[in-house]
């Protein structure tokens, strides 16, 4: 996934579950992103995004 498609309010997955992006840093190519069920967001790199398969 390019850093350049990822907007806040977006969801997206990692192996590690998934969250609405808070916020996107494109120089560092980093996103974060808050789970629904907890109160502590989460920083992962864009790498680590999976893509959506339809």
């Amino acid at each position: 996934m390019d850093i350049h498609e990822i907007r806040p309010g977006m969801i997206c997955h990692t192996s590690d579950g998934s969250g609405y992006v808070l916020e996107v840093d494109v120089n560092n190519q980093l996103v974060l992103l808050q789970r629904e069920d907890e109160t502590i967001p989460f920083q992962v790199h864009v790498s680590e995004l999976l893509e959506e398969t339809d």
